[in-house]
């Protein structure tokens, strides 16, 4: 039941962040770098390199996304 939780909240902060990204708003990769850390952590309990190679990317991207927005003064 944990699992499908992760794997529910991951997808869930995906979704809602990529679409907030879309109108410009610092949250949305702020949630996207949140659900990415979620995506890392099931691809390391499954043992699911793939997911933990994108995982591990994608975090860093949405991170660096977050970081320039921020300067940029985005609303949240």
């Amino acid at each position: 039941m944990f699992d499908f939780i992760m794997q529910f909240l991951g997808a869930a902060l995906l979704l809602s962040g990529l679409w907030l990204s879309g109108n410009r708003r610092l949250i949305g990769p702020f949630l996207c770098f949140i659900a990415e850390g979620t995506t890392t952590y099931i691809g390391v309990t499954h043992h699911v390199w793939s997911v933990i190679v994108i995982g591990v990317v994608l975090f860093f991207v949405q991170l660096r996304n977050f970081i320039k927005w921020k300067r940029e003064g985005l609303p949240w």
